[in-house]
């Protein structure tokens, strides 16, 4: 769902630039700035609306897992999600470099 310049800028602050999920910092880079997202945390296809407390910074690792989790409602459930997805995901990109950089 695409919501306001306004509305994406007033999350971009409020969450201080920073992936709600993961923490990572979006403002390390032009590309991690370039790849921030807003995920609605209740999905608007089950009621959520482009309000501000609906919304949050995430990088687009973390909103395009969360992409497949409408039925989580609220921020801790989805954060709780990520925090564990994050644990293999760093685990699988640890074993990667080690793959291709020996």
């Amino acid at each position: 769902m695409r919501i306001s310049a306004q509305l994406w800028d007033a999350v971009f602050v409020r969450d201080n630039g920073h992936c709600q999920y993961c923490d990572q910092d979006l403002l390390v880079s032009r590309a991690a700035l370039g790849g921030a997202q807003v995920d609605h945390v209740r999905a608007v296809a089950i009621g959520g609306k482009d309000e501000l407390d609906n919304l949050k910074l995430a990088c687009s690792l973390c909103n395009g897992s969360l992409s497949r989790y409408n039925h989580l409602t609220t921020f801790e459930e989805r954060k709780a999600l990520m925090q564990q997805k994050n644990v293999t995901h760093e685990k699988n990109y640890e074993a990667l470099v080690i793959k291709l950089r020996k």
